[in-house]
């Protein structure tokens, strides 16, 4: 016969508590236990790299924890790292109902998932939500207008600009900010001194080596926008935004199997970024694999159904497959939607003039040079239609001088500029009768 052991005396209250349980608290006890396990378990999976086990799992943990927004928060970075955008922003939208004091943090987060993905316009307006109310730090302000400077809104990123500056204004991180809005206006001087003085002060800054690097490229000096670029460590160096300049240089400086390579690892760290899908597509064009391009731009449109480049670059395929007029419509669609998109009003205008619509050329070439893109060759051609044309002589006899600043024995600029001279408006002579005077 086994006698069993004596419970310890300190147990007898602890289980008398459970057993005088009704069996509410119990389920209710259970249900918190089990919640905090999936939560846990769902973290876990997040951290092994396994994102859409993780959002299943913390969907549940969210059913199982109604009140609070942590799950939800936790889903929303699942969804996104799996790359369903559209449950992420779902989830997002869930925890700012399920505790609306959050919401200026929640819809924060919104906005920098917006801009991850490449949904410029999504995230100013968001940001511009909270700004209306007051509710953007100064991090925020300065991330806005960086935002509206790419979208070509100039005035209004000076307008948000414009409380930091008005309180603080030396402050080094709204100084780079107002060079790129000078820059994006084509006030160069100015933007490219501003950033010589803040790199001087503090070479370290990377949004202002990031900004020149641009204006490197700009200029047609790419060995320097990738110097610039390759100081930048750590999450700078992997921004998008950054990801796309480092493309755009080693393209500029032909290395397109190094574009390749860059820009699959982005869409592969990116998987719902449509401009960087849309990138890569255009590369594998120029590499001589349409297939794969039309491929990758039917996925960037389906991660952004309005992706203006994926139009552009599907409007790219049929020119190179000599379907000029699906070429011509896909051109135009991108521009609806952006009219300020510089590759697609460059291929524009040549199409236009090919079917001999030098009006629809003239609109598009003008609208280059009105946002600072435009390239010697494209003044040149803007020129020689206003001669055409009978338009604007004196504007297009600055813009053929420009050219021929550059190469001044060029034959057909100075047919352009002689016929320019022809256009000019001739002085009126004096109405009414000359009197001539003579000497006393």
């Amino acid at each position: 016969m086994h006698l069993k052991a004596p419970r310890p005396l300190w147990l007898l209250p602890l289980l008398l508590s459970l057993g005088c349980k009704d069996p509410d608290t119990v389920a209710v006890q259970n249900r918190h236990q089990t919640a905090q396990e999936k939560l846990e378990q769902g973290r876990n999976l997040l951290a092994n790299g396994q994102p859409e086990l993780a959002a299943r799992v913390l969907g549940e943990a969210a059913g199982l924890m109604p009140d609070k927004t942590e799950p939800l928060l936790l889903q929303a970075d699942a969804h996104w790292r799996s790359g369903n955008s559209g449950a992420a922003i779902l989830a997002l939208k869930q925890a700012m109902v399920v505790n609306p004091t959050e919401t200026p943090d929640i819809k924060r987060k919104l906005a920098e998932r917006y801009e991850q993905d490449g949904h410029l316009r999504q995230a100013i307006d968001v940001l511009m939500e909270l700004r209306d109310k007051e509710l953007l730090g100064d991090l925020d302000i300065l991330r806005l207008a960086h935002l509206q400077t790419l979208e070509g809104q100039h005035e209004a990123a000076f307008k948000t600009l414009e409380r930091i500056q008005r309180e603080r204004p030396d402050d080094v991180d709204a100084k780079v900010v107002e060079a790129e809005i000078l820059l994006a206006k084509g006030e160069e001087v100015l933007a490219a001194k501003l950033m010589d003085r803040l790199l001087t002060e503090q070479p370290a800054l990377s949004t202002a080596r990031i900004l020149r690097a641009r204006y490197f490229l700009q200029s047609g000096v790419s060995e320097y926008a990738e110097q610039d670029l390759a100081q930048l460590q750590g999450e700078e160096a992997v921004k998008p935004e950054v990801l796309t300049l480092k493309a755009r240089v080693l393209e500029s400086l032909g290395r397109h199997a190094e574009v390749d390579t860059l820009l699959t690892d982005a869409v592969t760290r990116y998987p719902q970024n449509a401009d960087l899908i849309a990138r890569l597509a255009e590369v594998k064009l120029q590499l001589g694999h349409p297939d794969e391009a039309l491929t990758l731009v039917e996925r960037a449109l389906r991660a952004q159904p309005d992706s203006v480049r994926g139009v552009y670059v599907r409007a790219r395929a049929q020119e190179q497959q000599g379907d000029l007029e699906k070429a011509r419509v896909d051109y135009a669609k991108a521009l609806s939607a952006n009219p300020r998109f510089v590759p697609a009003l460059t291929r524009m205008w040549r199409l236009e003039q090919q079917r001999g619509a030098d009006a629809s050329a003239v609109t598009s070439l003008e609208r280059l040079v009105e946002v600072n893109q435009a390239s010697l060759e494209e003044k040149a051609a803007l020129a020689a239609l206003y001669a055409k044309l009978l338009l604007k002589p004196d504007q297009g006899l600055t813009l053929i001088a420009e050219a021929l600043k550059k190469d001044p024995g060029n034959p057909e600029y100075l047919d352009t500029q002689k016929a320019l001279r022809k256009n000019l408006p001739r002085k009126k002579r004096p109405s009414g009768p000359t009197i001539i005077r003579g000497r006393r």
